[in-house]
């Protein structure tokens, strides 16, 4: 599986990509990979509130409904 953050936008364009290459290696900052059954981290540091989309984009598993939002609050 994978936990990607990023934009609805930019995960469908993302998620289209991956069902093409679905062996594509990725090592960006704001998403891990891992194996069935592991575990992994994400450490991002939110910025400014709003929404923060994020999804599955293994092929088939973002169709499958592997995607939901993060609501960032702001800071006080």
């Amino acid at each position: 599986h994978e936990f990607v953050l990023g934009t609805e936008k930019e995960l469908k364009e993302h998620y289209e990509v991956m069902k093409k290459f679905p062996e594509m290696e990725h090592a960006d900052p704001n998403m891990v990979t891992v194996a069935p059954g592991k575990t992994g981290d994400v450490i991002w540091r939110f910025t400014k509130a709003g929404r923060v989309d994020f999804a599955c984009l293994q092929p088939g598993h973002y169709d499958a409904g592997m995607k939901g939002a993060i609501s960032v609050a702001a800071k006080h």
